[in-house]
């Protein structure tokens, strides 16, 4: 058991944390791909330098394309690695517009603890729930029983 002096300098720093981040979390597509997570059912290519698309592994299905890895610095954290998602099957993108969302990972700090908190940010419109506004109940229960599960589980 450390005392709060101690376990403040076992925290690393705000450059090792973004040193970190860069390391671990820019890689987050490939990471994707794990049998673990998807079951050895997707893969992920390299489209370009630094973008890369979620594929089936039996059909050469684009589920999703994310950008290039953006590392910010945000006032309220130490560090926020955001991946940008580009398109796909089920991603609903707009040719009009600029943010089609992204995986966003920020660490914060408050006093003696360093916090991760992962989110789909922006404006990401899972392409299962349609564009009709309210969601269509059917669409709503596919997409609820299907992706929210899925993205849950690979977000924690």
């Amino acid at each position: 058991v450390f005392s709060p002096e101690e376990a403040e300098l076992m925290l690393p720093s705000k450059s090792e944390t973004t040193t970190f981040a860069r390391h671990e979390f820019c890689n987050y597509p490939q990471f994707l791909q794990k049998v673990s997570l998807t079951l050895g059912l997707c893969r992920v290519l390299p489209s370009t330098e630094h973008y890369y698309n979620l594929c089936t592994s039996i059909l050469p299905i684009n589920v999703l394309s994310f950008g290039k890895p953006i590392i910010k610095q945000k006032s309220n954290a130490i560090c926020c690695v955001q991946i940008p998602i580009v398109g796909g099957l089920l991603a609903k993108v707009s040719p009009h517009a600029a943010d089609h969302g992204c995986l966003s990972f920020t660490w914060h700090q408050e006093k003696n603890n360093i916090t991760l908190v992962t989110e789909i940010a922006g404006n990401y419109q899972p392409a299962l729930a349609g564009s009709r506004i309210p969601v269509p109940y059917w669409r709503n229960m596919l997409y609820s029983s299907t992706q929210r599960l899925l993205h849950e589980y690979v977000m924690w």
